[in-house]
């Protein structure tokens, strides 16, 4: 599911931040823009008219948990934000923050 898979993407870009030196800062703004893109994707109002129309529907729609993405999102952009100025020590904590919210 896309939430896991954020949260992998997360998990895997605080750890790069833990082992990471001076290199990959690239990178790491890459993963990092793309888990806020998918955590917005995930938390923006959609109708979907299908799921009003039957209340026996034939598949389960699993629905993300947007208060928790919502909590966790703007730790997600502070991590960006220092990673974008190369400060190490805020993104990590950032990023652990975002990662407790979820």
């Amino acid at each position: 599911m896309l939430q896991e898979s954020t949260k992998t993407l997360l998990i895997k870009l605080v750890l790069s931040l833990e082992s990471a030196g001076d290199t990959g800062w690239d990178d790491q703004i890459e993963f990092g823009k793309e888990c806020l893109y998918e955590m917005h994707q995930m938390t923006r109002p959609s109708f979907q008219a299908y799921r009003m129309a039957s209340s026996d529907a034939k598949w389960p729609a699993h629905l993300p948990n947007s208060v928790k993405l919502n909590r966790a999102m703007p730790h997600v952009k502070a991590m960006v934000r220092a990673i974008r100025r190369r400060d190490q020590a805020t993104a990590l904590v950032s990023g652990k923050a975002a990662l407790a919210a979820m």
